[in-house]
């Protein structure tokens, strides 16, 4: 440790060099209050930090969204799942960070450290994703779940699911089917977006428009499939088929369907997603774009793990992650060739008989 630096932060900051270097080696004789300025003042004169200025032990989980703080879904809980059963198996501890609690101005590397993290498990959405660069170029070790990124400074882990989807709607194509729709998320993500665009692909590849109509963006929850479920099913010119790009949409227009007497597949077809084994717990079993979320998490929660074990000078052990993962195709129970006649409910969602 270069004694000029611990004194020109000690002047600095107006405390004594015997006290900087406590708090870069982490003593418990300084408090968290000043040991957070010492550190912060050493990452602005470009000072190298110890390793041990920053062990603790523990990795945050943070998901960044446009509007709240924490907001889990199903999906995000397997995902976290699976962070926490590699981070253990490291010798991790796990916590739960509100992006909310960052204070103004301040940057991520001290707002890490304030909470008393060594690296970040972050998830975003596509209005928050641009918080992944400034996270890297803070020099944060960090890992991102589910997005992938131009930038070369961001570690990610994520599955693509663009070429079972397109394979999804080729099967639908080929099955007879010509009115396919699509339901998404209203909140996009990279995910979802691969899902839309290869629903357009393939349509553009067998010489049919895609109908506006026919794409529904609605709240990824049960309740959401169902309401999409009659949208769809009560238009003058209803689909024969319907692609669900979420688990909790598919589900609930599986649900829907049941309640209004819609046979599945034999009068309507439906494609889900699965990020872990619902399909399986259904009736009939969905045909369904399949991820595995767990392992992501895993692969996201050993490699960052790793990484702060295997770094004992607080600089990157290798370079960053970027990690696809490819989800596939399961055709199952719920697709079939088209009704002769298609069938349509109301918008409140009764059956319509001729």
């Amino acid at each position: 440790m270069s004694s000029a630096s611990v004194r020109g932060i000690a002047e600095s900051l107006g405390v004594s060099p015997a006290t900087v270097s406590r708090s870069l080696n982490n003593s418990p004789d300084v408090s968290n209050a000043v040991r957070e300025k010492v550190i912060a003042e050493a990452r602005r004169i470009g000072y190298a930090l110890p390793r041990r200025a920053l062990r603790t032990g523990r990795i945050g989980i943070i998901f960044f969204n446009e509007t709240s703080g924490p907001k889990f879904s199903g999906y995000d809980a397997v995902i976290w799942g699976g962070v926490t059963r590699a981070a253990v198996a490291l010798k991790y501890d796990v916590c739960v960070i509100d992006p909310l609690d960052r204070r103004p101005g301040e940057g991520f590397a001290a707002f890490a450290m304030r909470k008393g993290v060594e690296g970040l498990v972050v998830r975003v959405d596509e209005e928050t994703r641009l918080v992944c660069s400034a996270i890297a170029a803070d020099g944060v070790p960090h890992i991102v779940i589910a997005d992938r990124f131009d930038d070369e400074q961001v570690s990610y882990v994520c599955c693509n699911s663009a070429r079972p989807s397109r394979a999804a709607i080729e099967h639908l194509l080929n099955l007879g089917h010509r009115r396919i729709a699509v339901c998404h998320n209203t909140v996009l993500d990279t995910d979802h977006r691969d899902r839309i665009e290869a629903y357009g692909a393939a349509l553009a590849d067998a010489a049919l428009e895609v109908d506006p109509d026919l794409i529904i963006a609605i709240n990824a929850e049960i309740g959401g499939g169902g309401a999409a479920f009659n949208r769809l099913m009560s238009l003058p010119q209803p689909p024969t088929a319907i692609f669900f790009a979420d688990p909790a949409l598919t589900i609930g227009a599986l649900r829907r369907a049941l309640e209004v007497g819609v046979r599945v597949p034999d009068e309507l077809s439906i494609v889900g997603v699965d990020d872990e084994r619902l399909r399986k717990m259904t009736h009939p079993v969905y045909t369904a774009v399949c991820q595995n979320a767990a392992e992501l998490g895993q692969q996201a929660g050993r490699w960052l793990c790793r990484q702060l074990a295997e770094s004992p000078n607080g600089e990157r052990a290798t370079g960053p992650l970027r990690l696809e993962i490819e989800a596939f195709l399961e055709i199952n129970q719920t697709t079939a060739p088209p009704p002769a006649v298609p069938v349509r409910v109301t918008p409140t969602g009764q059956r319509i008989t001729d």
